[in-house]
């Protein structure tokens, strides 16, 4: 691992941990340090420079233009808005490209970043529950490093990849001690146990429906014995914890969900989401150059909620670069059969990224999610065009 860290290199690797752990609020300025390690490197960027990137720098630089006529969030966003998704692009691709093929380490890479993207909201969640336990019906918690009051769905979100780690841990991954599995179910585990506090359904959905998706990906390329010992293993898991663990909606550990579950109007509508989406498309014609957040608020949907700040260009801009992105996905999947576990990983990142981007407004609180996607895309880029093909 420490060869893999010297190829990527300290600066960079040592930043961009340091943008996805997001220390006292400031990877902001992490971001802009970021830019010129990139930019100067000229031989990677002539290779480099590719039909996605063009189009993801374009909306970026559309999307902000719109954005600075209202700069909510603060001026300094102009910037990061029209630089850092392409250059975070780039930058997954650079990391992939230095692992020179090394499937398994690309594999732990993503594992890694993952873990360390949903640091600072663990210990957002987690210091709140050793505090007040799970009484306390207040969804949305104070920030560990700031104090500043975060969103229950923008402080969820930030566990998604997390919630994919059993989908991970189900195929046969090379140099997955037992230790080290235990290390990434502990995890979960306390995960989880911050999920239940902040009552967040879609990260339970992500976790079951990942899980889900990768037993049908995985189990046609497993041996029977390997695929029945798993199935036991699950089924005595489950038996355990319905025999010890009472889920009463009464119970203290659920009552961030008491309320949520048992309004199925609201389930049913994703807490009035599918109206702001019906008002959006109707919008897309209406008022093609956006709209203000006063008319209905946010239509917490990443492609709508980019209709409304930067109007018909910026959605067209990011339909076609998130498009491309899912075509590489799929054909980065199909291209080595035989590396399923980093397939495996692909898939399911893929589908909790698509998932919040369907749920929240992403570019207004959590831009940094979409920054980190725009990264995954650039590693699915490398993986799928320079990985050798393994027959």
């Amino acid at each position: 691992m420490i060869k893999e860290i010297r190829k990527i290199g300290i600066p960079f690797l040592g930043l961009f941990l340091l943008y996805l752990l997001n220390p006292l609020g400031l990877n902001i300025y992490i971001g802009y340090l970021l830019v010129p390690l990139v930019v100067i490197q000229r031989g990677f960027l002539i290779r480099n420079l590719d039909f996605s990137f063009f189009v993801l720098l374009l909306f970026s630089l559309t999307y902000a233009a719109y954005f600075s006529f209202e700069p909510k969030a603060g001026n300094q966003y102009i910037v990061i808005y029209a630089v850092v998704p392409p250059i975070f692009y780039l930058l997954g691709k650079f990391f992939a490209s230095k692992l020179a093929g090394n499937t398994k380490s690309l594999f732990y890479l993503l594992l890694f970043v993952g873990i360390i993207f949903s640091i600072s909201a663990i210990l957002s969640v987690f210091t709140d529950i050793l505090r007040n336990g799970y009484a306390v019906v207040e969804r949305n918690l104070p920030n560990f490093w700031t104090g500043n009051i975060v969103p229950a769905t923008i402080m969820g979100s930030y566990f998604s990849l997390i919630m994919t780690i059993p989908a991970l841990l189900i195929p046969r991954v090379k140099g997955l001690s037992l230790i080290l599995r235990i290390v990434l179910l502990l995890v979960y585990v306390v995960t989880v146990a911050c999920v239940l506090r902040i009552g967040s359904r879609t990260q339970l959905g992500i976790s079951m429906i990942a899980l889900l998706l990768s037993l049908i990906y995985i189990m046609p390329r497993q041996s029977f014995k390997r695929n029945f010992v798993m199935f036991l293993v699950f089924f005595l898991g489950v038996f355990y914890l319905s025999t010890k663990i009472n889920f009463d909606l009464d119970q203290d550990w659920l009552s961030a969900y008491a309320n949520r579950m048992e309004d199925s109007g609201d389930f049913a509508s994703g807490g009035g989401r599918t109206d702001r989406w019906a008002k959006s498309l109707e919008n897309l014609f209406d008022k093609p150059l956006g709209w203000s957040e006063d008319e209905f608020g946010h239509a917490h949907n990443l492609w709508f909620d980019v209709l409304r700040i930067g109007g018909v260009l910026s959605f067209f801009l990011l339909i076609i670069f998130t498009t491309g992105a899912y075509i590489t996905i799929w054909k980065a999947v199909r291209k080595n059969a035989t590396n399923y576990f980093l397939n495996n990983q692909i898939i399911v990142y893929a589908l909790a990224f698509t998932t919040v981007f369907t749920l929240e407004p992403i570019l207004e609180g959590m831009f940094d999610f979409f920054a980190f996607f725009c990264f995954f895309a650039g590693v699915a880029k490398s993986y799928y065009t320079d990985y050798p093909l393994i027959e």
